[in-house]
């Protein structure tokens, strides 16, 4: 099973509740407790809120805004994941899915450090504003069934990762690494670590997990 069990955080709404009385806010940090204590325009017009609303919270501290569409619960905890979470949602009007060595890197099966965060849209999504210099965004229609999540995060799938990081010229000693611990660690079936190995011209990579 390559999907991670999503770590919701852990808010008091009552505590919040004391700070922010409305109903509609407690809803709306309920979603943000799902999200790393992210919440976006849409989840906002959801409870009843619309864009100028939000700008309105962000002036009072309500709220903080991390990218166009995008807002932070102040008082809640992000985490590390909460950077990663910010970049799936920043497309509007859809979430996108983290790819290519970001992937990779979430799947934590090898040394790779990603410069950016490697975002994947479908091909005829057009975001109508300027790409925050943090991301790089791929227009590719995914097949579902390549699509998990680690910890609630949209994320491509191990072997996935490791085509599309073999595409974009990522080292071979990296890729190699990455579909011997994917195979170890059960995030590669036997069936897909032969695959790959003959697709990509891997070497020195066992087929036993």
């Amino acid at each position: 099973m390559q999907t991670r069990t999503c770590k919701c955080l852990k808010v008091d709404i009552l505590g919040y509740n004391e700070r922010m009385p409305t109903r509609r806010f407690s809803e709306l940090a309920e979603t943000a407790a799902d999200q790393f204590g992210l919440v976006t325009i849409d989840d906002a017009r959801e409870v009843g809120y619309g864009p100028k609303t939000l700008v309105k919270l962000a002036g009072r501290g309500q709220l903080e805004r991390v990218s166009r569409g995008v807002y932070r619960v102040p008082f809640m905890p992000g985490g590390a994941m909460q950077a990663y979470m910010a970049a799936t949602l920043w497309p509007q009007g859809i979430q996108g899915v983290l790819t290519h060595d970001t992937a990779l890197d979430l799947w934590d099966v090898s040394d790779v450090n990603p410069a950016k965060i490697h975002i994947t849209v479908p091909r005829g999504h057009r975001p109508q504003r300027a790409i925050p210099k943090a991301y790089v965004i791929h227009r590719e229609d995914l097949d579902p069934t390549e699509v998990t999540a680690i910890e609630g995060i949209p994320v491509v799938k191990l072997a996935r990762a490791l085509r599309q990081c073999a595409r974009e010229h990522l080292g071979r000693d990296l890729l190699e690494q990455a579909a011997r611990h994917g195979r170890a660690r059960g995030l590669l079936s036997a069936q897909e670590h032969e695959a790959l190995v003959r697709e990509l011209a891997l070497e020195g990579v066992s087929g036993r997990a």
